[in-house]
């Protein structure tokens, strides 16, 4: 029997080639597709036929705290509105790699403040969005 293990400080995320660090509590990343890639229609005789979706868009949450040393480019590239590409991989077996050449922050996060770190949630919108394992 063999046992997976996971190792968060396996997971990369890189922004054009910079390595994202100060990332919030718990799920500090999510990614997916945003529409399904098929839809099954089903005719009144029973007749069953697949259309494929061909989106290529993504979108990937990460969370950071507030004192992530990345925190100002996050904010730059958002109120920039340059695109941008990024990355989130995980070494972990079995490994994966989600990425685009072409991202753009879609929302920017709330900023709260309190008596503890209040992380920031930004969303990023990827127009390419590509998911492969290893």
């Amino acid at each position: 029997m063999s046992i997976g293990i996971y190792d968060a400080k396996q997971v990369s995320v890189i922004i054009n080639n910079e390595h994202i660090t100060g990332f919030g509590e718990n799920t500090f990343v999510t990614c997916e597709k945003d529409e399904e890639q098929t839809v099954t229609h089903v005719g009144a005789r029973g007749e069953v036929a697949i259309a494929y979706k061909n989106n290529p868009l993504g979108t990937i949450k990460l969370t950071v705290m507030s004192t992530s040393p990345q925190l100002p480019l996050l904010y730059r590239l958002g109120n920039e509105k340059k695109l941008f590409e990024i990355t989130v991989k995980s070494n972990n077996k079995p490994g994966e790699t989600i990425s685009g050449n072409q991202a753009v922050i879609k929302k920017l996060p709330a900023a709260s403040y309190g008596s503890e770190l209040e992380d920031r949630e930004f969303e990023i919108q990827v127009l390419d969005y590509m998911h492969r394992t290893e």
